[in-house]
């Protein structure tokens, strides 16, 4: 089966419906192999078990092992009873989160939409909104690049440009009810958890450049503030998708380009704090706010 996402063709024994079919010949390939897991079993987050310059070994708990290896592979090893969704949430998150670093694309662990073809897209803790945020813009009209990873490339001149991603919004119910969807009608992303994957109206099918942006932080008032270059880089650092696996990742995998194309990525757009409280009933008002700030820009 051929899917396309990040500018790229796959070809993946596992069925990957969250993404546009592909054709042509494929650049990344996915296959499954069903051998006993090579890393010990524990109940756990996704972990990072070895890695190099060219193959990424991770696990995750009853799911199972990842291989990545040169921007071109990944090798899925599934627990006995792992769950399909699980594996799909595993190989479209960590492992493709992986496989484009190894393809010398920097990723974000963020969301975006375009506005007036420009890219804006957010960054924050887990669980403060960055793919309701989103949401609540693409409702307005505004088109979904993507959500979960943020991928960018940069064009001969340095510009970053985002990559388009699938065209789906991860939503946990209360915001999926927040823009007025129905958790008894939407899919799970996976069993057990109430969380949905929402086909967007709307999306970016080719690379845009990057333009804004929003770090979602906690305040009183809905403000928007500029942050200084070391408040930024501080600031975005933690949300680099290398930083997700610890030491060992980040000392064996060449992520001092990533950190390169980070300074030239801040030095060519703004990056932002946008403080509000975190109600859903303020979403409105905030996407609008949004929107305000990009056309004063």
């Amino acid at each position: 089966m051929l899917f396309s996402a990040y500018g790229l063709t796959l070809a993946s024994d596992l069925p990957l419906p969250e993404l546009l079919s592909g054709e042509g010949r494929a650049d990344i390939f996915i296959g499954v192999a069903r051998r006993e897991s090579i890393a010990p079993y524990e109940h756990s987050r996704i972990l990072c078990v070895n890695a190099s310059q060219s193959q990424v070994h991770l696990t995750w708990g009853a799911v199972g092992d990842l291989l990545i290896e040169e921007g071109r592979r990944i090798t899925i090893v599934p627990r006995p009873d792992a769950d399909e969704d699980a594996l799909r949430l595993f190989v479209l998150g960590a492992g493709l989160g992986v496989l484009l670093h190894q393809r010398g694309m920097l990723v974000l662990h963020a969301s975006g939409v375009a506005i007036h073809d420009r890219i804006v897209g957010f960054i924050g803790a887990k669980g403060w909104g960055k793919s309701t945020t989103a949401a609540s813009l693409h409702q307005r009209g505004n088109a979904l690049i993507s959500d979960e990873l943020l991928v960018i490339g940069f064009d001969e001149q340095g510009q970053p440009r985002v990559i388009p991603g699938s065209p789906q919004i991860r939503l946990w119910s209360d915001s999926l009810v927040s823009i007025g969807g129905d958790p008894d009608s939407a899919v799970r992303v996976r069993s057990g958890i109430e969380k949905y994957n929402v086909n967007a109206a709307y999306f970016a099918a080719e690379a845009l450049p990057f333009h804004c942006l929003y770090l979602l932080d906690g305040g009183e008032e809905l403000a928007i503030q500029a942050m200084s270059p070391s408040e930024a880089f501080f600031g975005v650092i933690p949300h680099l998708y290398v930083c997700r696996f610890g030491t060992p990742f980040l000392q064996s995998t060449n992520t001092a380009r990533a950190f390169q194309q980070l300074n030239l990525l801040l030095k060519r757009i703004k990056v932002k704090r946008l403080l509000r409280q975190w109600n859903l009933n303020q979403l409105p008002d905030i996407a609008q706010r949004i929107e305000q700030d990009i056309l004063q820009q």
